[in-house]
């Protein structure tokens, strides 16, 4: 089992030009890092972009019954209700991704994540009734989104949005902005494995991310390279799920079925923005095996590394993302490493 793919901040900042500084936001940890050019300011940058994240998680949580998110939810089939410029244009960008996925996301399965207890309260550890699920199918479909002047409208009673595939990807990618405006050149922002770097960390060198082993999370079995600007995003059954009669069911539901996805242990996406990573790693994880190679078509300017649900383990992996990952001998001698394109 993968428990996390990546190991946060890996190498850089065990050192000590680098300045770091964590806190917990959005249902994770998030991370700053600044290169030595600039750790002198890591107080006042981690105070900005601690104080972003949190009004984005006031603004798009289900968890918080005020937010923009949970009053939608609330006035669904009533009335529009408006929005901030941030709550717009995250749905606006995860109606292009479930568009974009072919129905292997949806902004709007949150009826289904919270009847299997994956939403804001947890659930009993029992699997819904094939009734319950096919109840609720009809309710989960993103094109009836009703996105006007900053307003926005589900039609209809009962439906409700779920931002956990994109919400973390676009908070980092806000606060990649933020830093870049503080004037900051070298830096790295981690959202619970939601990550984008700039620079470099010090002088002739690259970020460098950590590669977990799939069976044990003890155990550092490469490490990615990042160039600046990168992003990467993972999502996996890992962190997540419930188990039932020796079953494990992740809280990642595929949105044609109303079940949990199958077959997949984990994902990463190699992005040139952590939304896109963060949108897309849903989807491939879904999809699996079977559709990568057409969301691959469809998202030519990505690269994924996918991590099949069997042992012993295989990473199936684009030749874009074979290029920056490096596993470490004995890893690589125990596993199975296989390309994957989009041809």
């Amino acid at each position: 089992m993968l428990k996390r793919i990546f190991n946060g901040l890996a190498r850089h900042l065990g050192r000590k030009e680098l300045s770091s500084r964590s806190f917990r936001c959005m249902g994770g940890v998030a991370t700053v890092a600044l290169g030595a050019s600039c750790s002198r300011h890591i107080e006042s940058v981690t105070a900005k972009v601690r104080a972003l994240l949190e009004r984005l998680e006031s603004e798009l949580s289900t968890r918080r019954f005020d937010s923009f998110i949970s009053l939608l939810a609330k006035n669904a089939g009533v009335a529009p209700i408006p929005l901030s410029q941030d709550a717009y244009r995250v749905l606006s960008l995860a109606k292009q991704f479930d568009d974009l996925s072919g129905g292997a996301s949806d902004v709007t399965v949150a009826p289904l994540v919270n009847l299997w207890g994956f939403g804001r309260t947890e659930g009993r550890g029992e699997i819904p009734s094939d009734e319950a699920i096919r109840e609720l199918l009809p309710l989960v479909d993103h094109r009836r989104i009703k996105l006007e002047g900053l307003t926005a409208f589900l039609p209809e009673k009962g439906m409700a949005v779920d931002l956990g595939g994109i919400a973390k990807g676009y908070a980092v990618d806000r606060a990649f902005e933020l830093c870049r405006e503080a004037g900051m050149e070298d830096f790295l922002v981690d959202l619970s494995g939601n990550l984008r770097v700039c620079g470099v960390p010090r002088r002739r060198e690259s970020w460098e991310i950590g590669v977990r082993d799939p069976l044990d999370r003890d155990r550092i079995v490469g490490g990615v390279t990042l160039q600046g600007g990168m992003a990467l995003a993972s999502s996996g059954n890992y962190e997540r799920f419930i188990e039932v009669a020796c079953q494990r069911y992740s809280h990642v539901i595929d949105p044609r079925t109303g079940f949990p996805a199958q077959g997949t242990t984990g994902v990463t996406v190699l992005a040139k923005d952590a939304t896109t990573a963060d949108g897309l790693s849903t989807s491939f994880l879904v999809e699996g095996l079977k559709g990568a190679k057409r969301l691959l078509a469809e998202s030519p300017s990505v690269d994924v590394l996918i991590v099949p649900d069997r042992y012993p383990p295989e990473f199936w992996m684009t030749p874009g993302f074979a290029r920056v990952l490096a596993l470490l001998p004995d890893f690589s001698k125990a596993a199975r490493i296989l390309l994957l394109t989009s041809a």
